[in-house]
């Protein structure tokens, strides 16, 4: 999803705000929230940040890059604890990123460090609302894929454990879906860096999701609720 002008003025109303108390906490006029609420401005950048903030929207709402790139391990986790990730409470301050940059930036590294992949399902659970067609043509142009999907399957069995039907229906169909893009040849969120004998070790040992998404991987929903 992206922030429009009737996601603000809706959010707006819920607090009892009129345009001029909005623009007044913004450091805007009153017309210029007028022309953004009604779209004949976009929001920019900055104030969507400000807008998340003051009027408790989703992260998902804010802009992401229209070329996403890979992440390293700490920007992933720096992202992941501004938008709640217990792992990585530590790092909670700052400006929160749409839940998407994180998970693009993560499937798109060559290198992604165990810790920072089992806080990616946590993001697929806590924000469905992310803008999932557009996620997926990303991945899907980086033959990322099996690696969301991978992702999609351990966060649709944590939601199941934690009770959230809703969520978990919802990422069941996702997986469905995006299972008929499944690539054939293995894939790991570790390209470069395993040895020959530790992808044997791995296709060996890996978790059901895993082998169900060609990923050599041992990550499973048991280490995901010990997480954090």
């Amino acid at each position: 999803m992206n922030m429009s002008g009737a996601d603000v003025r809706a959010a707006r109303e819920r607090r009892g705000w009129q345009q001029e108390e909005l623009a007044a906490r913004l450091g805007v006029s009153q017309g210029y929230v007028s022309l953004f609420e009604s779209g004949q401005r976009p929001v920019s950048k900055r104030l969507a940040a400000r807008l998340v903030s003051l009027l408790s929207l989703s992260p998902s709402a804010l802009p992401v890059s229209t070329r996403p790139k890979p992440l390293a391990n700490q920007q992933v986790a720096r992202a992941l604890g501004r938008l709640g990730y217990p792992g990585f409470a530590y790092l909670r301050s700052g400006s929160k990123v749409n839940p998407m940059e994180a998970l693009l930036g993560a499937l798109l590294a060559d290198d992604v460090d165990a810790r920072v992949v089992e806080g990616l399902p946590w993001l697929l659970v806590r924000y469905p609302d992310v803008d999932w067609d557009q996620l997926v043509a990303y991945a899907k142009q980086h033959d990322a894929q099996n690696r969301l999907g991978f992702l999609v399957a351990l966060a649709g069995r944590l939601a199941a454990a934690n009770g959230d039907a809703a969520t978990t229906e919802l990422l069941e169909r996702r997986e469905q879906a995006l299972q008929r893009s499944l690539l054939q040849h293995d894939d790991a969120f570790s390209r470069t860096s395993l040895t020959q004998a530790e992808r044997r070790w791995l296709a060996a040992n890996r978790s059901p999701e895993a082998k169900r998404w060609n990923l050599l991987a041992t990550l499973n929903v048991d280490r995901l609720l010990n997480a954090g």
